[in-house]
């Protein structure tokens, strides 16, 4: 038997409205993770997280929004005030970013590593973001020295 099922890449710029209706029909969409931003917990070009629209969001929780540029970007949640607005930072970034809760398009609920799903809001996770966190203000000195630990006398 033949085979006739296909898969459609998405791109985010020009598909973005398609995404963001298969996020609101309930589809799970997997998207391959693009840029550093989310280091050391999500890596470029090496993971997947599947995203589905969420109910409630939550503090800790990675979330997939829509910047006004239309760019989507995957930060995680660090503070949400009672007005809605959501305060997100990047894993790797020691800046945060106010989102509003109507761009807020979808929430990762696995993470895709050597063929095995990791739960985003499993214990031992959520220990190393509670442990990682805290440390915004040093990161970029931090990612300067495992470079140079990695590449001692350059590339």
């Amino acid at each position: 038997m033949n085979d006739t099922s296909f898969t459609r890449t998405l791109d985010a710029l020009q598909d973005g409205d398609d995404l963001l209706r298969l996020l609101d029909d309930g589809v799970q969409i997997p998207l391959l993770v693009t840029g550093s931003s989310m280091l050391p917990f999500l890596r470029d070009g090496r993971d997947t997280v599947l995203l589905q629209k969420a109910d409630k969001l939550k503090r800790g929780q990675i979330l997939f929004f829509r910047r006004a540029n239309g760019m989507f970007i995957l930060h995680r949640i660090r503070k949400i005030w009672p007005d809605g607005r959501i305060l997100v930072n990047g894993d790797a970034q020691n800046w945060c970013e106010v989102v509003m809760p109507f761009q807020a398009a979808a929430v990762v609920r696995g993470i895709v590593r050597d063929g095995k799903v990791k739960n985003p809001d499993g214990f031992l996770l959520r220990l190393r973001d509670a442990l990682w966190y805290p440390t915004r203000p040093v990161r970029p000195f931090i990612f300067r020295v495992v470079s140079f630990l990695r590449h001692p006398f350059g590339r």
